[in-house]
């Protein structure tokens, strides 16, 4: 019997006997995007899917180390420094039927939760190998973008990554028709030492629309908690001498950094700025 098959029974067996419920699972994935839709730099994130009864945790491989360091050393009474890199991090509860987005915004980490989204996917008879796993695919039009993904039922898992979800098997390949956003899957193995509800701040939490005016104020004025010295910031030249900046100029920079950088995965949520 061939590896995948056995480790498909072991997995099967481990999610769904009396006993596995504490366990957690860890799918790597290898995330490749455009920030800016208009230019053919792609940047890469590692990205990690944590898989607990009908809970899931999809955020930074940078991250996921940090909380599981900052954790250890809690548990032997010292401390560690934190790290915020919750860029793309969602949560998935499928018992409540929410989804939870969450971003960081100079200090703040904010927390979104809406209802999950039931997606349609259209499996295709179309197969192919990828890696060790035989694949199927399936086509998906959500908020703003076709996906085509390929998932394996050699894994007894039916997850992806982001917010993905709903197939009869593992999604292994994953990217949208534009090849804005790609996913790859790179390991699966078991991980008992890190908690999904564990964050290094707590969240804020805020509705869609309140995100949007948090959103649309900062790129206003994105200078304004240092201009009004909640947030210290000491400016120096190459030679260390310290100097007041242009905020209207770093402003106008940083605008056009907002408007060219807004290429979200769900295209339907991208900031129209104003």
């Amino acid at each position: 019997m061939e590896w995948k098959n056995i480790f498909k029974i072991l997995l099967f067996t481990g999610l769904f006997s009396n006993s596995a419920y504490a366990q957690i699972y860890k799918i790597d994935y290898r995330m490749n995007y455009r920030a800016d839709s208009l230019s053919e730099e792609m940047q890469t994130k590692d990205m990690v899917l944590l898989i607990k009864e009908k809970e899931s945790k999809f955020y930074s491989r940078d991250q996921y180390l940090n909380d599981s360091l900052v954790m250890a050393k809690e548990q032997a009474g010292a401390k560690a420094q934190k790290k915020y890199d919750y860029q793309f991090m969602t949560i998935r509860d499928q018992q409540q039927k929410k989804i939870y987005r969450f971003t960081v915004l100079l200090r703040d980490l904010y927390r979104i939760s809406e209802k999950s989204p039931l997606f349609k996917w259209e499996i295709t008879k179309d197969t192919k190998e990828i890696g060790d796993y035989t694949c199927q695919k399936a086509v998906l039009t959500y908020s703003g973008r076709t996906w085509e993904a390929w998932f394996t039922t050699d894994v007894a898992l039916q997850n992806g990554p982001y917010v993905f979800d709903g197939l009869p098997g593992l999604i292994v390949s994953m990217k949208d028709s534009k090849n804005n956003y790609q996913f790859a899957l790179t390991a699966i193995k078991k991980d008992e030492t890190i908690s999904i509800s564990y964050f290094s701040t707590k969240p804020l939490d805020v509705t869609w629309k309140q995100w949007v005016k948090v959103q649309q104020d900062y790129y206003n004025d994105p200078y304004r908690e240092m201009k009004s010295g909640n947030i210290k910031a000491v400016w120096q030249d190459e030679n260390g001498k310290r100097f007041v900046p242009d905020y209207k100029e770093l402003t106008k920079t940083q605008q056009q950094y907002l408007k060219k950088n807004n290429n979200p995965i769900e295209l339907d949520n991208a900031i129209h700025y104003r």
